[in-house]
């Protein structure tokens, strides 16, 4: 597996330091889990911020302070295996799910798009998308970010090709129009804050319908 699209050293510290929302620290945990690189950068931010804590002065603790430790060590972020499960599924991930990426039971969007639902806060959403071989989005842009890391398969869009490991982050500055690559199903972990703007009007109705 060859990994050429990386988060962004920022998400990557806010990650490390669990100054994330739930579904984004599941989906930074994904791609750490698929990259080495991504791993080995991030243990290091780890002993940066070990160090750095030696050297400070101590403080109370909050009367919670325990149960905030507990709440955590259950948390997306708290994952740290590796190892994927029978299918492929990352590690993460099926913790998550409690089942492998086989198990899911697909929404349908259109004859070759599916889509499940996995968290929903506010404008934040979460979930699982397949395209089938070939099968093209449509041309939209975004009206916050979305985040997406390609489980299987792969996409290719205007800002290059996306393989499985791959870690997109796209906003109101990118439009563009993914397209599966052929052979196999295309399968991504997607985060968005805020919804899609398609320039096909039907598109933004059928979007709207379905949450998007």
């Amino acid at each position: 597996m060859t990994i050429r699209h990386h988060p962004k050293d920022s998400l990557r510290l806010a990650y490390v330091a669990g100054q994330m929302d739930p579904a984004t620290a599941l989906i930074m945990a994904t791609h750490l889990s698929l990259c080495a690189q991504c791993r080995a950068a991030a243990a290091d931010d780890e002993c940066i911020g070990g160090a750095l804590l030696e050297g400070a002065e101590p403080m109370p603790l909050r009367s919670d302070a325990l149960a905030r430790v507990m709440a955590r060590l259950g948390a997306p972020e708290a994952i740290h295996r590796t190892e994927p499960s029978a299918d492929g599924t990352p590690a993460p991930l099926r913790a998550f799910l409690g089942h492998e990426l086989s198990c899911v039971r697909w929404r349908r969007l259109g004859p070759r798009l599916g889509y499940v639902t996995l968290y929903r806060r506010g404008s934040l959403a979460m979930r699982l998308l397949r395209g089938a071989p070939g099968t093209e989005v449509g041309q939209h842009t975004h009206r916050g970010t979305e985040y997406t890391v390609v489980l299987r398969g792969g996409y290719s869009d205007e800002s290059g090709n996306y393989g499985p490991g791959d870690f997109q982050i796209a906003s109101a500055d990118l439009t563009h129009n993914p397209v599966a690559d052929v052979g196999e199903d295309c399968i991504n972990l997607a985060v968005t804050d805020g919804g899609l703007q398609f320039r096909s009007r039907v598109q933004n109705v059928v979007a709207s319908l379905f949450g998007f």
